[in-house]
Formats: C-alpha cells, structure tokens, sequence
C-alpha cells in the first residue's frame, strides 16, 4: 500500500510525506483477509525549525483485517478495511507511536488468477511521540491509497 500525506499545522509547521505497508496475509474463503506486516513512514517539515528539525521516520508493525462486503461493484469488490500498528523507537531517527485506519476499499482484477487493484478511501489516526517535546503529535487524515492485492 502506498499513501501520500499532508496534515494541518504543529506549531506553525506542516509535515508531508509518504507510507508505504507491506502486509502478509490469509484468505478465508473470501470471506476475510487477515494479515501482518511491517510499514516505513517518512515525514519531513515545512521549515527547519521548532521541534522538526529534519525528516524522520516511523516503522510500525501493522495488523489488517478486510472483510468484502460485494462481490460484483463496478466490475470489482466492495469491502471494509481497518488496520492498527504500533512503531517503536529505535535509534535518533526512528521515532514511535500507535496508529489505526479505516475505510472503505475497491479491488479490481488485473487479469484471470492474477493480482488485483486495491483502492482504499479511508479515515487515519496517528499518534507520534516527539523526543524532548511536551507534547505529541497526533494527526489525523483522509487518505487514497493504492495497493496491490495477490492471491
């Protein structure tokens, strides 16, 4: 899944940037999809000064869950998508925090037993702990995403 992102002011900064999620998973039955993975988040401020000073990053360990909801919309799937992760600190650039996203997702067939195109419009919440801040940075987001959905 690859995202692009902008978010509201901090402390007059704005931070932009990308994600992109791996996630691994099992089908039941296409009933629902249930799976891990790992993402890597960069973000980067508007200026270099206050507490971003810099890009940094985020690597969350991510739990999905996808449950169709349409077989046949639009020459494709309807379902639900939700995912939450937690990222750990790790090292000066790494930083941690929780995260969850929910919404709505359209997978269309590539070809015959091939991957699929997903299209998710979803609502996300993250939580970032700043280091030698008082406060966290908690952003809130509307997202499309594009994925790449194999069998």
């Amino acid at each position: 899944m690859l995202g692009l992102n902008s978010q509201n002011n901090l402390d007059g900064q704005r931070l932009n940037g990308y994600k992109i999620h791996l996630i691994v998973g099992k089908n039941f039955d296409d009933h629902a999809f249930v799976g891990f993975g790992l993402g890597n988040e960069v973000y980067q401020a508007s200026k270099s000064t206050g507490p971003f000073k810099s890009r940094f990053s985020l690597l969350p360990f991510l739990a999905d869950v996808r449950v169709p909801l349409r077989a046949h919309f639009l020459s494709g799937r309807l379902g639900v998508v939700g995912n939450a992760g937690y990222a750990p600190r790790v090292g000066n650039d790494l930083f941690k925090g929780a995260l969850f996203h929910g919404g709505m997702n359209l997978i269309y067939p590539i070809g015959y037993n091939g991957p699929d195109v997903a299209f998710t419009l979803g609502y996300s919440y993250q939580q970032i702990v700043l280091p030698y801040e008082i406060k966290n940075l908690q952003q809130q987001s509307i997202s499309l995403t594009i994925g790449l959905f194999i069998n």
